[in-house]
This record gives C-alpha cells, sequence and structure tokens, in this order.
C-alpha cells in the first residue's frame, strides 16, 4: 500500500526542524556569509509557505501542495553549506538535520506528483475567476504604503499574472512540460499575492522594519525562481534575515504548541 503524501502543514514542520538542526550545529558561532544567506533563505521559504497556507485553503491549497515540496526541499538542501562535515554527522544536530531533509526530498518524488500538478492545472482551464486570488491584482495597496524597493518588481509581477492569466485563457490540450511550467508560475504567483496580503504597511519601530526587510526578501526571492530581476541581490537580502532566523528557531517548535492552529503560527508574521 502507498504511503500518503505529507500534508503541506506537515513539510513545514520537517523544514522548520531542518532549520533548527542546522543553526544548532553552529551555535556559538559566527557563520561565513553563504551560510548566513541559506539560513536566511530557509526562514524566508518557510515564511512564504505560512501565508500561502493561511491564503489558500491550508492543507487543502492546490498552489501549496505543488509548491512547497519543491520550495522546501530547496531551502533545507541549501542549509548543508552552513552545517558543513557535520550534515553527514550520524549524531546530534546533523543526523536530525539530514532526517528532516530527507524526509523532504521524499514528499518531493512522492508518486502522487502527477496528482499535484493535476489539481493545479484543473485551475488554469480557463481564466481564473471569483475567489482565486490571481483573478484580481497582486496587491491594492496604494504604492506609498508598500516598501519603495517593491515598486519596479510588483510592475514585473503583476505582468507576469496577466501573461499567466492569458495563457489559462484558451485552455488547450498542454504538453506535460508546458502545464509543468505554467503550474509554476500561477503557483508561485499566488504565493506572492500571499505575501503582500499580509502586509501590515502601517506602524513603526523595530516589527515595521523586519516586516519590510521580510516582504522584500520574501517577493525578491519568488521572483528570481519566476525569472525575474531580484530587487537586489538573492544572497543579500536573505542574508540580511539571518538574525531572525536564529530568533525563530529560539520560540516553541510547532509540535511543542496545543492550538489546532498552531502549524499557521508555524513562522507567524
Amino acid at each position: 500500500m502507498r504511503t500518503p503524501a505529507p500534508s503541506p502543514a506537515q513539510l513545514m514542520v520537517h523544514a522548520d526542524m531542518a532549520l533548527r538542526s542546522a543553526l544548532a550545529a553552529v551555535a556559538g558561532t559566527e557563520p561565513a556569509r553563504l551560510g548566513r544567506a541559506a539560513a536566511g533563505a530557509a526562514y524566508l521559504d518557510l515564511w512564504v509557505g505560512d501565508r500561502l497556507l493561511r491564503a489558500d485553503g491550508g492543507n487543502h491549497s492546490a498552489p501549496a501542495r505543488f509548491l512547497l515540496p519543491r520550495l522546501l526541499m530547496e531551502s533545507a538542501d541549501a542549509l548543508s553549506v552552513l552545517l558543513g562535515a557535520q550534515a553527514q554527522s550520524n549524531e546530534g544536530p546533523g543526523a536530525a538535520y539530514r532526517g528532516h531533509a530527507r524526509r523532504l526530498h521524499q514528499a518531493m518524488w512522492h508518486p502522487d506528483h502527477r496528482a499535484r500538478l493535476d489539481a493545479v492545472t484543473a485551475r488554469l482551464d480557463g481564466p481564473p475567476t471569483g475567489e482565486d486570488r490571481l483573478a484580481r491584482p497582486l496587491t491594492s495597496v496604494r504604492p506609498a504604503a508598500l516598501p519603495l524597493d517593491l515598486h519596479a518588481l510588483l510592475d514585473e509581477l503583476e505582468r507576469e499574472r496577466r501573461a499567466v492569466v492569458g495563457a489559462c485563457a484558451p485552455a488547450p490540450a498542454r504538453a506535460s512540460a508546458g502545464a509543468w511550467a505554467l503550474a509554476d508560475r500561477y503557483a508561485l504567483l499566488t504565493a506572492a499575492a500571499a505575501c503582500l496580503d499580509g502586509w501590515r504597511g502601517a506602524g513603526r519601530g523595530r516589527r515595521i522594519t523586519t516586516d519590510r526587510v521580510r516582504l522584500v526578501a520574501a517577493l525578491s526571492r519568488i521572483a528570481v525562481r519566476l525569472g525575474l530581476e531580484p530587487v537586489r541581490p538573492d544572497t543579500e537580502l536573505s542574508g540580511a534575515l539571518f538574525d531572525e532566523a536564529v530568533a525563530h528557531c529560539r520560540r516553541p517548535t510547532a509540535r511543542a504548541r496545543t492550538s489546532q492552529t498552531g502549524t499557521r503560527r508555524l513562522v507567524g508574521a
């Protein structure tokens, strides 16, 4: 009997624990720039996943089931730069990291990958309508309320959204490679919209500064995955969030929380 594929919330827990294990392995040291960037990037992908699950139906979200296995596997793999030789350890944080990374790999290549693709392409049989997030612009927030860094990038992302909507309109029979590419663009843009929906755009002090850095960095990473230009080099943006990743890992894990919505607050912003 085939083992059921893990839910997106379960994948988030494994990715969260992979990050915690990697940072535990280097506790008390000063990681190199690439290691700091990898930790920041893994934290960002957790945040993006959290926003997507909140905005698009949680574990039932077709974009999340399609997108998160790959995104979380990629960022967990990149943490090996932070761990170095400890990534091959048979005990301690290195072994824990490797176990969680392995589960993410297994989820990515689970036999249900075709079903995940089909669930997304079912949304693409015509232009997005109704509650579909891509049926409307990525953000209705006035430009003055958004970080200046994002203005040009949001223009590019909005053009990409319109292109995806246009590609959905004829609903032709699609080859597998073409379907995968369109589904990927659709899912990434849905995640970008979810990040923007969470934007506060008000307040002052450290919290609003952190929110701004996180939003710019997350959308920049999504832009890279769409083949667009990032706001500035991706490693700089993700490296700036290393301290946030460390602070996140000092908070209780999702497993330690008893609330039914605990996994939805996994990264919380």
